[in-house]
């Protein structure tokens, strides 16, 4: 009577130790992309954005709180441990900043396919730049929000409009509605040129496998693109590394680091 009691103890032992682990699992996983590995599982932000709209010199502002020269980054930066000055709860986080050559830009897609705790991205751009030319901003913005987007909430994003010292810049506002029109004309050809390619193949008997809409049109609606409709957050805000004003950007990011 008393093995079989022990047997019994061991037996819910096993059991509760068994479900411990899988709550574990399924808490660190919650968050992840479906389909990939996890590798990151640090409360994350990440810096992004095209070459030469001063990612490396917000992350060096950040990280030093001075300037340092720059060159065009072949490497990610990151900073370990990372905590804000101005954050009133002693929070720490890992701050990422890649690359924005389109040939390394693969880095930060594998980033944010293995990582299950982002906190959020700060894409940069160079607000002098006419908003009639950000197609290729716009397409790597695109790029982004096609893996942010998978995440259960979404990840929310702020566009850092670089150069605001600079008469020349333009509103924030009025950049992220350019951003917003282009990526809609970006889905908007996207769309048109998958349906040519289903018509050849149905024309020449080629069936599709699986249905599976490609990523390219995860945004498609009966509506207008709208950053306002996607899980994550999408703001816009000005400021200058070149000055030191990077005040708003630290608040926003200050604000997603205690939540």
């Amino acid at each position: 009577m008393l093995e079989l009691s022990n047997s019994v103890l061991v037996a819910l032992l096993v059991a509760l130790i068994s479900s411990a682990v899988l709550l574990i699992v399924q808490k660190n996983s919650a968050n992840v992309i479906p389909g990939y590995k996890v590798s990151n599982r640090d409360p994350t932000f990440i810096i992004a954005g095209p070459t030469y709209s001063g990612k490396t010199g917000l992350f060096n502002l950040l990280t030093t709180d001075g300037h340092k020269p720059t060159v065009m980054s072949q490497e990610p930066n990151v900073a370990e441990d990372y905590m804000l000055p101005s954050t009133a709860k002693s929070f720490r986080f890992k701050l990422m900043e890649f690359p924005g050559h389109f040939k390394l830009r693969y880095r930060l897609y594998d980033t944010l396919k293995d990582s299950t705790s982002l906190k959020g991205l700060i894409f940069v751009v160079d607000s002098t730049v006419d908003p009639q030319k950000l197609t290729e901003t716009a397409e790597f913005l695109y790029e982004i929000l096609g893996l942010t987007e998978r995440f259960p909430d979404g990840v929310d994003i702020l566009i850092a409009c670089n150069k605001s010292e600079s008469f020349s810049s333009r509103p924030p506002l009025k950049i992220r509605d350019a951003l917003e029109k282009e990526i809609g004309k970006i889905i908007e050809r996207r769309v048109k040129s998958l349906a040519s390619v289903k018509k050849a193949d149905t024309t020449s008997g080629v069936e599709d496998e699986d249905g599976a809409p490609p990523q390219s049109v995860e945004f498609q609606s009966n509506h207008e693109f709208r950053f306002d409709a996607l899980d994550g957050n999408v703001d816009a805000m000005d400021g200058s590394v070149l000055k030191g004003q990077i005040e708003k950007w630290e608040c926003w990011i200050d604000e997603r680091a205690v939540n």
